[in-house]
């Protein structure tokens, strides 16, 4: 179609001068998914000014983005703004030649025998929580494990791709991570541009946190700089990369903006989606119990192993239902560098672009029984059956989430260890909903009762 047809997307009303701000300030998830629904795949949302948004939803459209047309789609400087003064310049934020430089160099630990390797520590660091957990089972104690996740999964991207032992201090470094993204979130939500340092307590709070943050990375950086102990994981690779022109390794800024870069996307995605994985299985309870029965045949009374995992076939697909149902990176942006036509809606170069995974996950017309769990579509398929591009819990495309390996192989392990000792029971009358974040957390957490498994079904 020509781009002298510029027809115009369809779009909520919105309220005068304002648009649509506000609605998408009080609740991003809620609006997106009503608009979707009365607009259909591909929505323009009114906002302030001059600025135009879009929501597409959409395997075809999805793809033209991601994949077709990626280059006219790089990563939206608004949004990668708005991290910035959190993670700097690290894969996450940057786009073009430098992003896939510093990708080229991070993926080699991301793949093959390499991520094997990591199952012996995620599998202890499981074991460490479970044994913190003791006094709780013992008393059926109910707990928030969102905090709880984030600091098991610290502590396990930490002893995997650093080589660092951080679980005396991983909840205090989750806090300060949980602390500047919730600052972040704030400022991608806010339609009407601020200063960056307008004074505020987030922003105070904000500081605090990043302070100890860098402390505490450049102190990992200095030291790994000084020894002469040999570690062959992310960290190292890092230090060791030279530029391809000048020869020039990363400066210690640079190291610091991709170790950060791993604290926003490396550990706390994973977290999010084993609270999202806890919360189903306790709200399924057949569910469960098949897990667990699986779990015993394969495992016996041993630790589950990495190579344990393709017999696991049952617990793999469980989690790739929750990652339909919860993936948690939910939206992803992008703003075009030229004009564009999507499904034959005229796109303007400098819009922010929006796809969002957790409602193409509930397309009707590519998955059936969109809202329901069911483990069992993925029995033949690793796309439930639906379109490549209708499942995209790690996006894709060549900026396919690196770490999406190692989320597939620690998060089934988790499950398969913790399962051995422990049963975890949704709270009574709490309601599971999602609330929009720069990640999908729980809306007033993931309150759960900690019981012994044996105590609970006669297991192990």
């Amino acid at each position: 179609m020509s781009l002298a047809f510029r027809q115009e997307a369809p779009g909520p009303k919105g309220y005068p001068v304002v648009g649509t701000g506000p609605d998408l300030v009080r609740d991003l998830v809620g609006t997106f998914t009503a608009a979707w629904r009365e607009h259909g795949d591909l929505v323009q949302f009114k906002l302030p000014g001059k600025r135009k948004m879009f929501l597409i939803v959409h395997p075809d459209h999805i793809k033209h983005v991601l994949e077709d047309r990626q280059p006219n789609y790089p990563k939206d400087p608004l949004s990668v703004g708005k991290f910035e003064p959190f993670v700097g310049q690290g894969m996450f934020t940057s786009n073009g030649e430098f992003h896939f430089r510093q990708r080229r160099m991070a993926q080699p630990a991301f793949k093959g025998s390499r991520i094997s390797a990591f199952g012996p520590a995620m599998v202890q660091s499981t074991a460490d929580l479970i044994e913190s957990w003791r006094p709780l089972a013992e008393r059926r104690e109910t707990i928030d494990i969102t905090p709880e996740m984030m600091r098991l999964a610290l502590t396990i991207v930490m002893r995997t791709l650093f080589s660092t032992d951080v679980s005396a201090r991983a909840g205090e470094i989750a806090q300060a991570v949980r602390t500047c993204n919730a600052y972040t979130n704030t400022r991608l939500q806010r339609f009407v541009e601020l200063p960056e340092a307008w004074p505020s307590k987030a922003r105070k709070e904000f500081l605090v946190a990043r302070a100890l943050l860098d402390k505490f990375v450049y102190g990992l950086i200095a030291d790994r700089r000084r020894s002469r102990e040999q570690h062959d994981d992310l960290l190292s690779r890092f230090l060791n990369a030279k530029d391809e022109g000048s020869g020039a390794g990363m400066t210690d800024k640079q190291l610091r903006d991709e170790v950060v870069t791993i604290f926003l996307g490396g550990y706390e995605t994973t977290a999010l989606s084993l609270v999202w994985a806890f919360s189903l299985t306790s709200r399924y309870p057949s569910v469960e119990q098949r897990i667990r029965a699986e779990v015993a045949e394969v495992c016996g009374d041993r630790e589950p192993l990495a190579s344990d995992l393709p017999k696991l076939k049952y617990l793999r697909q469980v989690f790739a239902e929750v990652l339909r149902l919860y993936p948690s990176v939910w939206t992803l942006s992008r703003t075009p560098l030229e004009d564009d036509v999507i499904g034959g809606y005229h796109i303007p170069k400098g819009s922010q672009v929006f796809i969002s995974p957790y409602l193409m996950h509930r397309h009707p017309e590519f998955w059936t029984n969109p809202e329901g769990f069911d483990p069992g579509r993925f029995v033949t398929s690793a796309t439930g059956g639906a379109p490549l591009y209708a499942y995209i819990p790690f996006s894709r495309g060549p900026r396919l989430c690196p770490g999406s390996s190692v989320a597939v192989l620690e998060a089934p392990l988790v499950i398969a260890r913790m399962f051995q000792d422990y049963r975890l029971t949704l709270a009574p009358g709490h309601v599971c909903e999602p609330t929009s974040n720069v990640f999908l957390y729980p809306r007033g957490g993931m309150p759960m009762r900690i019981e012994r498994a044996d105590a609970v079904a006669g297991v192990r």
